[in-house]
């Protein structure tokens, strides 16, 4: 377990409110020097702190769907945690405790692609799911930025949750935008 002390969580607090602060600004914010800032830095970055682009959900126009599911087994409920980790649309996974044992967020470009997610890509749609239950809302308030994953190549035939979007019925209707990932595509992620 890493223990922050207080310079640690100013730090933290400095790149929250800046990620790309210089380390010689938040030394003179600390009152430390820029070297005393990138050893602290080294060590928190070392499984504790991950400065990273998030993107403005809302300037984005994008909804989210956050997916409560009781799925049957622990092996498939690894399986599925693994699959949903490599989707685009994926930024929020957690097991939980209660009638539910996997959360998930998920976010879409426009209401009908939404839709298609939750009925074909979602993990409420899988085999081994005994129930599910999901919340859609428009782009969160806080956070602002969300840590939504760009696929730049979109050259995938099949997206990672294992549906071709060429084949999918919602995407030949132009309900569904298709998966960020796939050479189908036709969204601005």
């Amino acid at each position: 377990m890493i223990i922050m002390d207080g310079v640690d969580k100013k730090i933290i607090s400095c790149l929250q409110e800046d990620g790309r602060a210089s380390l010689s600004e938040m030394g003179q914010k600390l009152g430390l020097s820029h070297v005393s800032v990138r050893n602290r830095l080294k060590n928190l970055y070392e499984g504790l702190v991950n400065v990273s682009a998030g993107l403005n959900a809302e300037q984005l126009g994008l909804r989210i769907a956050i997916i409560n599911a009781e799925v049957e087994t622990p092996e498939r409920l690894r399986e599925l945690t693994d699959l949903f980790s490599k989707c685009p649309r994926t930024f929020f996974i957690a097991t939980t405790t209660g009638a539910y044992n996997v959360m998930m967020i998920m976010i879409a470009e426009d209401a009908d692609t939404l839709n298609a997610i939750l009925e074909a890509c979602s993990i409420r749609a899988r085999k081994g799911i005994r129930r599910s239950e999901a919340t859609v809302g428009e782009a969160p308030i806080i956070p602002k930025y969300l840590p939504i994953k760009i696929v730049p190549d979109k050259k995938m035939e099949i997206a990672p949750c294992e549906i071709n979007c060429g084949k999918c019925l919602r995407y030949k209707n132009k309900k569904c935008l298709g998966c960020p990932s796939t050479k189908y595509y036709r969204g601005p992620l």
